[in-house]
């Protein structure tokens, strides 16, 4: 039995329960009410009811366990069940009398009430609706004797019940003129604020549609310009119009220095050179070499020269050596282990057996220290330098963001920094065992109108999924920019890769337009019916409203791609 059951809604009205009752093709019908339904609380709808399934050949039955509309069924002559399924019946009540008194139907084939005679129509628009009261004069005139005190309370007591005893007659009675128009003020209060909630209801109420449709995956991949010198876009050859926003900005930090340097002294002293090679004389110019028995370098400070051998005028002829002055000499390296002692010492730059008849007879060497002192190396401001700009790269791209023109958004992948200046404190070389750096930099991005940007990528999406159909998600939020070529004049290239989602074209302002005014669930399958929507997800502001608005422009429609993307 439940294939013939037509449930209805808490707020439906009357003329769609017969709507939905002559659209049924089953010959006998069940009404399913809710309890809270007000709609059977009316014996005219009960009649309607009635009537429509009599005009349709249809046996009606009501579903309900309320009891006043069983009651009221039950005056009409319809049927009622307490279940679906459940045996039909007529109940058998006795209808109270004011309920028997309350609403009529007048059908258009009931015959008119008798006309009233003339004479009764005189009477009734004769009597007068009220009669009014005789007021006193005022008190009586004071030269008129009065009763006494007791006699005069005597009198006011029976005045009293006399009136009170008239008012329970029926006698004349003044309307009280301050509770009407408090009732008139209610009452225009009531309709005004009726007015007003529809009024909000009607501009406030709003509906989040969300459509969940099939759609094909298509991989984007595409080429682009920016070129900051033009002022129109050129949309055929993939050239956009930007701006070029700049910043300037001064950092600065503290770094520790990892340079060495030797800065000990170097000895010195002097060499006396020998000659018993020749009788000729040899030259010796400042920075001859001087090769100590260890192996270090002493290096001669100025031009000398050493005389050859001299013989002696007699037989045997005895040679005497040549023997220069003491000739000022410094050691190659600085340290302590060039002090050296009193030792011989041959010149590299001679042959080998110049060298063992020419050769210097060194003193003691003194005044060598051996220090290393930590230095600022180039090294460690590159460091800094790049330390700096890492870590003021996204408050850089913030603040290049904040430049950015309304309207505009720039594209990270262009964004560049340059150093105007640094300078390093102590400066390279010098010694410290701390330092800080300080530089100026000037950032620069490219930015591009969104709505171009935006146009660019879906026209080249469009070509890939059809001109009869639209895409759904554009994958813009996830697209990946790299900046490839740039020329002279400031002209960007730039590679996108990201994908998109598109399917059957949905026209959201036409959706908008089926869907304005529908309740809840009829909404729900208009919107769940649409080519290549799988389910639609609908949510009303105010919660409590069971209709969507009647405005198209109040409900937001969203396309989202269903399914594992």
């Amino acid at each position: 039995m439940k294939d013939n059951a037509l449930y209805l809604e808490v707020d439906e009205d009357i003329t769609s329960a017969i709507d939905k009752l002559s659209k049924s093709a089953a010959g006998s019908v069940q009404i399913v009410v809710p309890k809270r339904s007000t709609m059977l609380q009316s014996i005219i709808n009960l009649k309607l009811l009635k009537k429509a399934a009599e005009q349709g050949g249809k046996e009606l039955v009501l579903v309900t366990g309320d009891r006043i509309a069983t009651e009221l069924a039950a005056r009409v002559g319809l049927a009622v069940a307490p279940s679906i399924g459940a045996k039909p019946v007529i109940a058998d009540v006795k209808i109270p009398e004011a309920l028997l008194t309350n609403e009529e139907v007048i059908e258009a084939d009931d015959p008119e009430p008798p006309p009233i005679p003339a004479e009764s129509k005189s009477k009734m628009f004769k009597k007068p609706i009220m009669k009014r009261m005789p007021i006193s004069d005022g008190p009586p005139p004071s030269d008129i004797p009065g009763p006494s005190d007791e006699s005069a309370a005597g009198v006011a007591g029976a005045s009293a019940a006399a009136a009170t005893d008239a008012a329970k007659k029926g006698g004349p009675k003044v309307p009280n003129f301050g509770r009407l128009q408090k009732r008139v003020m209610w009452v225009g209060l009531a309709a005004f604020l009726i007015v007003s909630y529809l009024g909000l209801m009607y501009l406030f109420t709003g509906a989040k549609v969300t459509l969940y449709a099939t759609g094909t995956k298509v991989e984007v991949d595409t080429t682009f310009a920016v070129d900051p010198t033009l002022k129109t876009t050129d949309q055929a050859k993939a050239v956009l119009a930007g701006q070029l926003v700049t910043i300037s900005k001064d950092l600065n930090g503290p770094f520790t220095p990892t340079g060495k340097k030797d800065v000990g002294t170097k000895a010195s002293g002097t060499i006396t050179v020998y000659n018993k090679y020749d009788t000729s004389s040899h030259a010796l110019v400042a920075g001859t070499r001087f090769q100590a028995p260890d192996g270090k370098i002493f290096r001669s400070k100025a031009d000398s020269s050493v005389p050859g051998v001299t013989l002696a005028p007699v037989f045997p002829f005895t040679p005497t050596p040549g023997k220069s002055d003491p000739i000022p000499v410094e050691a190659d390296q600085a340290g302590d282990s060039y002090n050296e002692a009193p030792a011989t010492y041959t010149i590299p730059g001679y042959s080998g057996a110049m060298q063992a008849n020419i050769y210097g007879q060194g003193a003691q060497m003194s005044g060598g220290t051996t220090r290393t002192a930590t230095i600022v190396a180039q090294s460690d401001v590159d460091t800094e330098k790049a330390a700096l700009l890492d870590k003021d790269k996204d408050n850089s791209t913030r603040d290049l963001q904040a430049r950015v023109p309304s309207g505009f958004i720039a594209l990270p992948a262009s964004q560049t920094s340059s150093v105007d200046s640094i300078a390093p404190s102590p400066a390279v070389g010098a010694e410290g065992d701390t330092a800080s750096l300080a530089m100026k930099v000037t950032y620069t991005v490219l930015a591009v109108k969104q709505s171009e940007y935006e146009a660019l990528l879906h026209s080249q999406e469009q070509k890939q999924v059809g001109d009869k159909n639209q895409i759904y998600e554009d994958g813009l939020g996830a697209a990946q920019v790299t900046a490839t070529d740039k020329d002279s004049t400031g002209r960007q290239s730039f590679h996108l890769t990201t994908e998109a989602f598109g399917g059957t074209r949905l026209d959201k302002a036409d959706i908008a337009g089926k869907l304005k005014g529908q309740r809840y669930g009829d909404a729900s399958t208009i919107a769940s019916g649409l080519p290549g929507v799988t389910r639609a997800d609908i949510s009303i502001w105010p919660g409590w409203v069971s209709k969507l608005p009647s405005r198209p422009d109040k409900i937001s429609i969203t396309i989202q791609v269903a399914g594992n993307k």
